[in-house]
């Protein structure tokens, strides 16, 4: 990821690490609870009110603001809403994850661009439902960050962009019919289009049924540019 601004580099590093908004899976999720015990969680990312208040290890003032974002929120009004930064380092602090006050700016910037753009791919998916459903919304995620898809399995093994740095599962309300779960890997991905943040998104619906298979067989090409880009990076020539 290129240097942006001074903060580009250090705000890749923090989201290598994994999303410190989406809850974690299996064993690390028991440990999260267990230690949670006098805090209220958000079901839907398994977060508490994390404070606007400096931290007490905190050198620097952060910024309060919080930014709305383009992803519609499920069962109410308006869209998802992103933690400030100073939220973010909140979060980070919890997760025992490294926290650079300097760098929150940049890391936060990439946490919101990076989530919006997974919204879009998944918009790109949900056009095989837009005439049954043409305003879908997230109703809630959880991070997998420590097990790998089958898509990140192979990718690991044969593919330049190695093993993804952070995985989402993301649940997609189709207008109140049915909810949908979608796998998002991210990697690192020095071929990226975008220089400036080269992250490289595979968002696709999980095997959970046989309505998502046949989705994914709706869209042949969508696969054909999938292996082309994990096996020679950016987009197929025509």
């Amino acid at each position: 990821m290129a240097d942006v601004g001074g903060g580009q580099n250090s705000a890749a590093s923090s989201e290598r690490k994994g999303c410190p908004f989406a809850s974690s899976s299996s064993g690390d999720a028991m440990a999260a609870r267990a230690t949670a015990v006098a805090e209220v969680l958000n079901p839907r990312n398994m977060m508490p009110n994390l404070p606007q208040t400096p931290h007490e290890s905190q050198q620097s003032p952060l910024s309060k603001d919080r930014v709305t974002s383009n992803i519609p929120k499920a069962e109410e009004v308006g869209n998802w809403v992103y933690p400030s930064p100073q939220q973010f380092y909140h979060a980070l602090l919890r997760k025992n994850k490294e926290a650079e006050a300097d760098a929150m700016e940049a890391v936060v910037h990439v946490h919101n661009v990076t989530n919006d753009r997974t919204w879009e791919k998944i918009l790109d998916w949900e056009q095989l439902h837009a005439h049954r459903c043409p305003t879908p919304s997230l109703l809630r995620f959880v991070g997998r960050s420590t097990d790998l898809s089958w898509g990140a399995w192979w990718s690991k093994r044969f593919s330049y962009r190695g093993e993804p740095f952070d995985r989402h599962d993301w649940f997609v309300d189709r207008c109140g019919a049915s909810v949908v779960r979608y796998v998002i890997d991210y990697y690192d991905d020095p071929k990226a289009k975008d220089e400036h943040m080269q992250i490289t998104i595979d968002a696709r619906p999980a095997f959970d049924s046989l309505g998502s298979t046949v989705d994914r067989l709706r869209r042949p090409l969508w696969q054909v540019k999938r292996v082309w880009a994990a096996l020679f990076g950016g987009h197929m020539a025509p």
